[in-house]
């Protein structure tokens, strides 16, 4: 299964005017996620992690509606 999600894109790759981006996301490959200092969703893939706009709850609901 696959969610589509904002990615919040960090500074210091090249300019970007809106540093946000969508991404789809395979929910088999989340090893864990979790909320950081500013409110924003960290979720860790198996060689990777993203940094997402959507809040901890949103994507919690998300999994639980999907599963």
């Amino acid at each position: 299964m696959f969610i589509e999600l904002t990615e919040m894109v960090p500074e210091g790759i090249g300019r970007m005017v809106n540093p946000e981006r969508n991404v789809v996301v395979n929910t088999s490959k989340i090893q864990t996620f979790y909320s950081d200092s500013s409110g924003r969703t960290i979720i860790e893939l198996r060689r990777s992690s993203i940094r997402v706009k959507e809040t901890y709850e949103e994507i919690k609901n998300i999994l639980i509606e999907i599963s």
